[in-house]
């Protein structure tokens, strides 16, 4: 054998010594139990909801004979464990919370049932199984604000007052400009970055079910919540604070992220996809948007744009908060909203 060749060898299998040392000590470092928490399908202990065949993790609070608030959590993939801040709301309202397809402690399903679409029509399933018989009172944040306003384009008529809080974007258009601002959700190469997801990466191999998503999901939601150097979401917080955040979740369903991301946008990575049609202005009630004052991606002035989407907008901005405004300054958002929620409609739908 020639010397370099023979120097590669012996390098080569060095390096590998190496990095299955480094391998074998990092899985004997973070050795440990690290639970999943069981979706409807095997934890028959879990509030839920068989809707159209498919049993979603779903909890009501208050009175059956009082309005209801529909509550549409953001992600895509995230739960509803976040915006249980919203729960008092039922002190005047039956709040219904729920966790999306394939989201959340909601069964996973198909990549094929994951899409804007099929999200849509879920949210319409849950809107006819909790108020058969009256419109309801939509709140949606984040995510769950752009699900929201789609359903305000294709089912004006279920809904009679709409709080959108900081969708991302409504339009294509606005949907680029948005995902430039948060340089493509990648943070900068850092070594709490590598050391993060290596330990995410590691600990994942300890998750043992409940079902076959169990490992990427607490991979994702690992990974989700490293607080890095330059981070692409931390202007979403006030002071560019990640640990101001309040995004308490239970479980994150990674493929449902993974899917409607992916369904929305082009080979080249460009949004392709409008969540709102010129139909939009066909809703006759005032919709509400809030905002953060301390989000300068997606705040009051991104806000602004989006309310020339609607016929009757109104912004609310929720001050020294950022994205999670319901968690980060719950007092003052719940007064916004029970104002909102309360207003009589019925003389706009008359006029119309």
């Amino acid at each position: 054998m020639k010397p370099i060749l023979k120097w590669l060898c012996v390098a080569g299998g060095g390096l590998l010594g190496v990095g299955a040392l480094g391998f074998v000590g990092s899985y004997l470092a973070y050795d440990g139990q690290y639970l999943v928490p069981a979706t409807t399908v095997d934890d028959p202990s879990l509030a839920s909801r068989n809707i159209g065949g498919y049993r979603y993790h779903l909890e009501v609070f208050g009175l059956p004979t009082r309005p209801v608030v529909v509550v549409v959590h953001g992600g895509p993939g995230l739960d509803y464990r976040y915006l249980l801040p919203l729960k008092p709301l039922s002190d005047e309202y039956q709040v219904v919370f729920y966790d999306q397809r394939g989201s959340g402690l909601s069964p996973r399903v198909p990549d094929g049932e994951l899409g804007i679409d099929q999200f849509v029509e879920d949210l319409n399933a849950v809107v006819g199984s909790v108020s058969p018989h009256a419109p309801v009172r939509l709140v949606g944040h984040s995510w769950g604000a752009m699900l929201a306003a789609a359903y305000l384009d294709r089912h004006p008529e279920n809904v009679s007052h709409a709080v959108l809080a900081e969708p991302a974007f409504l339009t294509a258009e606005r949907g680029n400009q948005w995902f430039e601002a948060i340089r493509h959700g990648r943070p900068p190469l850092s070594l709490p970055l590598l050391a993060g997801v290596w330990r995410a990466l590691i600990q994942s191999l300890y998750v043992y079910g409940p079902d076959d998503d169990a490992r990427k999901d607490f991979f994702a939601q690992t990974v989700m919540s490293l607080n890095v150097p330059d981070h692409p979401l931390a202007d979403y917080y006030c002071d560019a604070n990640l640990e101001t955040a309040h995004l308490d979740g239970w479980r994150t369903g990674s493929r449902a992220f993974d899917a409607i991301l992916k369904k929305s946008m082009d080979a080249d990575g460009h949004f392709g996809v409008n969540i709102v049609s010129p139909n939009t202005k066909r809703f006759p009630h005032k919709v509400l948007l809030v905002a953060g004052s301390c989000n300068t991606v997606m705040g009051p002035e991104v806000q602004k744009q989006n309310m020339e989407l609607f016929a009757n907008a109104e912004l609310a901005v929720i001050k020294g908060a950022g994205h999670t405004m319901f968690g980060e300054q719950p007092e003052a958002s719940l007064a916004v909203l029970r104002r909102y929620l309360a207003e009589d409609h019925s003389a706009i739908v008359a006029s119309d």
